[in-house]
């Protein structure tokens, strides 16, 4: 049976080190350019979060949220304080220098992801990033992995999902960054 196709990006699923998810939680000023979703992978460019970084590039977190920061440049939480129904980044209606991206770390961090291919995925095989437009609707990143040739994620685990054939298109695998950068603010 055919697996699902449902791409929305990269999850968050557990750490190697056991550190509680809720811990992992770090924000980061939005660059000029680009709509970011949730589940979008993000690096960094000039000190600001940039999705859909590819080639080679180190990779930031995944976005987990959205929100502005107040006269001080302090994030006033992950939502938009004019418009509660702001599902992700949209960079033509938004100025970014009054928002923050809320991401979790690539480092230390699995994230569940949907392959765009039939690729037999087996643990310790390589997969890149396969950037798209996210959903506007839903706000969901529809960043998926494919075929390789960076070698941006490293495949650690095949979960046993029910309705989930890794060795058929749109498999659900569990990876992590081969190249993690990070930031502190």
């Amino acid at each position: 049976m055919a697996n699902v196709d449902r791409p929305n990006g990269f999850t968050l699923v557990k750490t190697f080190s056991g550190a509680p998810l809720s811990a992992l939680v770090r924000t980061v000023g939005v660059a000029d350019g680009e709509d970011i979703f949730v589940g979008d992978v993000i690096n960094l460019e000039s000190g600001l979060a940039d999705p859909g970084a590819t080639d080679d590039a180190a990779l930031l977190g995944i976005a987990i949220g959205f929100g502005k920061v107040d006269g001080d440049g302090y994030p006033l939480g992950p939502y938009n304080p004019a418009s509660l129904e702001t599902l992700y980044y949209e960079d033509a209606a938004s100025t970014h220098t009054e928002w923050v991206v809320y991401y979790v770390p690539m480092v230390d961090g699995v994230f569940a992801v949907q392959t765009n291919a039939d690729l037999d995925l087996a643990v310790g095989d390589a997969c890149d990033l396969v950037d798209a437009a996210g959903d506007a609707a839903s706000g969901r990143s529809r960043q998926e992995v494919g075929t390789s040739t960076n070698a941006d994620f490293l495949v650690v685990e095949l979960p046993n999902i029910v309705g989930n054939d890794p060795s058929l298109t749109n498999a659900v695998v569990y990876v992590t960054a081969t190249q993690a950068e990070q930031a502190f603010k």
